[in-house]
């Protein structure tokens, strides 16, 4: 090692035998860790001039008379400004190696295909099925007049662990519920006259949602619904109950209106199964359960709504909440694109955190259910010739989002007068110009974040997965996007914050 450090980027960095090792296990990160090398090599020699020590950075006195009249000299330049500019290259280049070899080594490691702990692609496009059909679902389950002031959030959740292979039964390959929450008034913020809360039949309510596969009923069962129907249902938490709620035996009393149903979701009644039938299902193969929280949430008055460009910049959003919401957001993408629930070129603005009493969950991100014929009506909204450039708006604004997510800041702060004009109110000139922004910000990521993180990035903002299609319906493009975005941003978060022993 002492031969090593003794001379940088001397013959021994050379040897053919090191050098390939070296090179495996820094992978993408070689190129930038030999330049590092070289330029901490140089920086020092011209330290080592300014300083007058000769090449083995001696002194190149030897009486003490000598020593004492250059020690007071040195004592003197080391605080003049002219030193600032190698000090700073010092630093920079100490910096940069450190995070390479103790970051981007392992992740690097970790994205080789030698690695068996890879785990297999969700069953997306069941996932995806089964949020379009809560959506409708429940938009359905709407019968009252105030139903367009009634907000539903739905909670993200990455769901890596619903490994299913493509021969699993459908209902197997969706595991976990979709949690939420059903706001009264989500336009009160805004509105001119607001319900008054005291007026409010409801204020807040959280449920989980699950999809499960219906069986057929049996044909002396003339009371049982008709094969297929699809309907929301309230049940409660235990087993017992579900296996009931699902028999040819259940009794369910049909409910006309949503609203006027989770008005009366107080003790006992939160106990009580309750069904909704939705017509425009009837020919599905599907139920919908819901199960409201056991206790009814408290203090709702003072919960409020805050987005991701609100919290970006807060204290308490520490890069592990931060990087923790990167592989949420990067495996929803994949769950709800074009679903009533996130829009193609959905914003940072999209995502929301609820603050219940002051205190915001970082951990729980929501979106908002939004009519089919808004998220149609902002896909459309951009610039023809942008689209030859933004391939796959969905992604676009992924890689946005992760840049931002990393950083700890709105793109916007990183802006530069090189990257073009900003903020001007043209749609296809800010965006050139937001993509320049982020382009460049790539290359710092890649020292700051690892291969793997900037590739993710990367792949995202240019579309580049070696595929015909750009759509996320091809399951070519879907499982490249997998592996080359989501595995990456997961691998990342894992070596960064999994527990060690």
């Amino acid at each position: 090692m002492s031969e090593f450090l003794a001379d940088p980027g001397g013959s021994r960095w050379k040897d053919g035998q090191f050098n390939d090792k070296l090179h495996k296990r820094l992978g993408t990160s070689y190129d930038s860790y030999i330049a590092t090398i070289d330029e901490l090599r140089k920086t020092t020699d011209m330290f080592k001039q300014r300083l007058k020590l000769d090449p083995d950075g001696k002194q190149k006195f030897k009486d003490e008379a000598n020593f004492r009249k250059y020690y007071k000299r040195l004592d003197f330049s080391l605080k003049k400004a002219d030193y600032d500019d190698l000090m700073s290259c010092l630093r920079r280049a100490n910096s940069s190696l450190n995070r390479m070899t103790t970051q981007t080594i392992s992740l690097e490691g970790l994205q080789t295909s030698e690695n068996p702990y890879r785990p297999p692609m969700p069953r997306f496009d069941v996932i995806k099925e089964h949020a379009q059909g809560v959506h409708y679902a429940l938009e359905s389950g709407w019968q009252c007049p105030c139903h367009a002031d009634h907000g539903v959030h739905l909670r993200l959740e990455h769901r890596m662990d619903q490994i299913q292979n493509e021969e699993s039964d459908e209902d197997e390959s969706v595991q976990e519920p979709f949690h939420v929450v059903f706001r009264y008034d989500h336009h009160s913020l805004t509105s001119n006259n607001p319900i008054p809360p005291t007026k409010k039949p409801w204020n807040w309510e959280e449920v989980d949602v699950q999809v499960t596969i219906r069986s057929e009923p049996s044909p002396g069962n003339p009371k049982t619904l008709a094969a297929g129907a699809k309907g929301v249902r309230f049940a409660k938490q235990a087993k017992t109950a579900v296996q009931a709620a699902l028999g040819p035996t259940r009794n369910m009393q049909p409910i006309q209106s949503l609203c006027a149903t989770i008005s009366t979701l107080q003790p006992p009644q939160r106990e009580i199964c309750l069904s909704l039938l939705v017509n425009e299902y009837a020919k599905k193969k599907h139920s919908i359960l819901i199960y409201p929280s056991k206790s009814p949430p408290r203090d709702t008055e003072s919960w409020s709504i805050r987005d991701l460009p609100s919290v970006l910049t807060d204290p308490r959003f520490s890069r592990r909440y931060r990087i923790r919401l990167a592989v949420t957001l990067a495996s929803s993408v994949l769950q709800l694109h074009q679903t009533p629930w996130l829009a193609d070129n959905w914003r940072n603005s999209d995502i929301l955190f609820i603050e219940r009493s002051g205190n915001t969950a970082y951990t729980d991100p929501f979106v908002l259910q939004n009519a089919v014929g808004e998220n149609q009506a902002r896909a459309a909204s951009l610039p023809p010739l942008m689209k030859l450039i933004i391939r796959n708006q969905a992604l676009y604004a992924l890689g946005i989002v992760l840049i931002e997510l990393w950083f700890g800041k709105p793109l916007s702060e990183y802006h530069k007068p090189e990257d073009g004009l900003s903020g001007t109110g043209d749609v296809q000139t800010d965006l050139i110009t937001e993509l320049a922004t982020a382009n460049r910000l790539v290359e710092e990521l890649r020292d700051d974040a690892g291969g793997n993180y900037a590739d993710a990035v990367r792949r995202c903002l240019s579309c580049d997965f070696d595929c015909r299609f750009k759509t996320l319906d091809d399951v070519a493009f879907l499982k490249a996007v997998f592996q080359g975005v989501v595995a990456q941003v997961k691998d990342t978060f894992d070596y960064m914050f999994r527990t060690r022993s």
